[in-house]
């Protein structure tokens, strides 16, 4: 049986596996155009992909939330890095969910951006835990990933015929990073003097 640690820790695989409907979902939708618009669009069409729609974004974003809690819980810290960055992206994630695109709470004001240091701190903080050279690879890659792509979306350089289907793909490592970090975490946990894996460090 999982503790309330382990739980929060595993439960993060629901990020990428709910987002899975969220990426999807527009290509549901008669007479949507999945190539030019944003997921968020998918909030202002017909009811029942309105509310599928804006139900797992606020899954998603409660998820990272409570993955943040988790991996804070294992940090060793009081406060640690990983959580505030993973938090407060999830906490936009919900308010994607609750305002749609019309509403400067959508997003939280731009919240997400706090996606460019969540892999990156989380390599940092979890390096000797982990000790994965493979993994700490994987999350400053993205992380390079994400200052690129808000690059490129600021600078014009996107279509924007094309901008739903970036965001589709752009979306796939991004929420595919949390199943990755839930793996990086069991495969290296160790057991402490209880037996209890996942045990605070430092």
């Amino acid at each position: 049986m999982r503790t309330p640690i382990q739980f929060s820790v595993y439960q993060g695989h629901a990020v990428w596996i709910v987002s899975i409907v969220n990426i999807g979902l527009g290509f549901f939708i008669p007479g949507f155009d999945v190539l030019g618009k944003s997921i968020s669009h998918v909030a202002l069409e017909a009811p029942a992909f309105a509310y599928t729609h804006r139900v797992a974004d606020v899954v998603i974003g409660a998820s990272m939330c409570l993955f943040a809690l988790g991996i804070n819980g294992i940090s060793g810290k009081k406060i640690s890095f990983s959580m505030l960055t993973i938090g407060l992206l999830g906490l936009s994630m919900v308010s994607a969910g609750i305002w749609t695109l019309e509403s400067p709470l959508h997003l939280l004001y731009n919240l997400s951006i706090f996606m460019i240091l969540s892999p990156v701190v989380f390599a940092l903080e979890f390096r000797e835990r982990l000790k994965s050279p493979g993994f700490e690879t994987f999350c400053l890659g993205l992380g390079f990933l994400h200052v690129s792509m808000f690059w490129a979306i600021y600078a014009g350089f996107i279509p924007s015929e094309y901008n739903g289907l970036v965001q589709r793909i752009w979306a796939v490592p991004t929420m595919g990073w949390f199943g990755v970090a839930v793996w990086a975490l069991q495969k290296q946990s160790h057991p402490n003097e209880e037996g209890k894996p996942w045990a605070a460090t430092g």
